[in-house]
């Protein structure tokens, strides 16, 4: 068998993982575009209510995160 018969397979398995590695990233970046939306929110609405809170950040790639109003 010669190198050219792997060769569509190779260049199909390769245009798969490219296009599974940019849905990835892309879904990594939406996710903490998502999160960071959130927490903005969450804080501005508790301070405009004068609200303790505890913001703890899970993961700094996605942005994942918990958040808890703490009772005074």
């Amino acid at each position: 068998m010669s190198m050219t018969q792997f060769q569509p397979w190779t260049k199909q398995l390769l245009v798969i993982a490219i296009i599974g590695g940019f849905l990835l990233l892309a879904s990594v970046i939406c996710q903490r575009i998502f999160h960071t939306s959130e927490i903005h929110l969450l804080i501005e609405k508790a301070d405009e209510r004068q609200l303790s809170y505890e913001l703890i950040i899970h993961n700094s790639l996605t942005n994942a995160y918990r958040f808890d109003i703490i009772d005074d």
